[in-house]
C-alpha cells in the first residue's frame, strides 16, 4: 500500500466486543474507519476520533438487503473506496432444534451470511481495480466444536467459512485475500445476556488455556491477516482460542 492514501477499514458489529475492540486497535495503527452495527456505534466513533483518524459511524440492518445497499452506497460516496472489510456482525442465540423455526434459521442466514455477501459485493469490485484488498470474516470456535442449541448458528458460521474458501479462490488474482478467524467462546460487557456464565466457563475447561477469552485475544490476529505482510496467505482459517481445537 506504499504511496497510498490511509488505508480505509469497514468493521461490522462495532458496537461491542469483539468488533469495538477491533476498531479500537485499528484506529491506534493509523486505519481510517467505518463503524456499522444493528443500533449504531456514535459514542465510539466519538471515543475514537481522538487518535487522529477518520472514524463514520452509521447503523445499519443486517438483516435487510435494502438496508445493506444503503449502508454500501453511502460509504462509497463518501470514502470512495474501501481497503479493508472485516465481516464481525452476528445474529447468535441458542435455541435447541426442536424450537427453530424455518423464518428463525433464515434470520440467522440473512444476518451472519447474506450480509457478508452483499458487503462484499458492494466493496470487492473497487478493492480489484486498485489491486489490494482484505476480507476478514470472523467465524467462530464453535464450527469446529458445536455446543448444544446452536443449529442456526453453527450452520450459517460454516457457511461463512464456505464463501470464505470459494472467494480466496476466485479473488486470488486480483491482490486480494479473503481468510476467517475462529475466536472462543468470548465474554465481554455486552455479552452477559445472552449466555450463561457457566456455558464460558464449560468452554474454558475444554480449552488448552483454561481461562475465558476476552475481545483482546484476537486483536494480534487481525492485525496479521489485514497486512501487507499476510499477502500469500488466503482461504485460510486461523483459530484464535486458546487450544479448543487442534487443526
Amino acid at each position: 500500500m506504499k504511496d497510498r492514501p490511509r488505508p480505509v477499514a469497514v468493521v461490522t458489529g462495532a458496537a461491542g466486543g469483539i468488533g469495538t475492540a477491533i476498531a479500537s486497535h485499528l484506529a491506534q495503527r493509523g486505519y481510517d474507519l467505518v463503524l456499522t452495527d444493528q443500533r449504531g456505534c456514535d459514542s465510539i466513533a466519538v471515543a475514537l476520533r481522538s487518535s487522529s483518524v477518520t472514524v463514520h459511524a452509521e447503523p445499519c440492518d443486517f438483516n435487510s438487503a435494502d438496508a445493506i445497499g444503503v449502508f454500501t452506497s453511502s460509504v462509497l460516496e463518501r470514502f470512495h473506496h474501501v481497503d479493508i472489510l472485516i465481516n464481525n456482525a452476528a445474529y447468535m442465540r441458542p435455541i435447541p432444534f426442536r424450537d427453530l423455526d424455518l423464518e428463525t434459521l433464515r434470520r440467522f442466514e440473512r444476518i451472519n451470511v447474506e450480509a457478508a455477501f452483499l458487503l462484499i459485493k458492494a466493496f470487492q469490485p473497487g478493492m480489484a481495480e486498485r489491486g489490494w484488498g482484505r476480507i476478514l470474516n470472523m467465524v467462530s470456535g464453535s464450527a469446529w466444536a458445536p455446543p448444544p442449541a446452536f443449529t442456526a448458528y453453527v450452520t450459517t458460521k460454516m457457511a461463512l467459512l464456505g464463501l470464505t474458501r470459494q472467494l480466496a479462490v476466485e479473488f486470488g488474482g486480483c491482490g486480494i485475500t479473503v481468510n476467517a478467524l475462529t475466536p472462543s467462546l468470548t465474554k465481554h460487557f455486552n455479552s452477559g445476556d445472552a449466555l450463561p456464565d457457566e456455558m464460558y466457563a464449560a468452554v474454558a475447561q475444554r480449552q488448552a488455556i483454561k481461562r475465558v477469552a476476552v475481545p483482546e485475544d484476537i486483536l494480534g490476529a487481525v492485525t496479521f491477516l489485514i497486512s501487507t505482510e499476510a499477502a500469500f496467505m488466503t482461504g485460510q482459517t486461523l483459530s484464535c482460542d486458546g487450544g479448543l481445537v487442534f487443526l
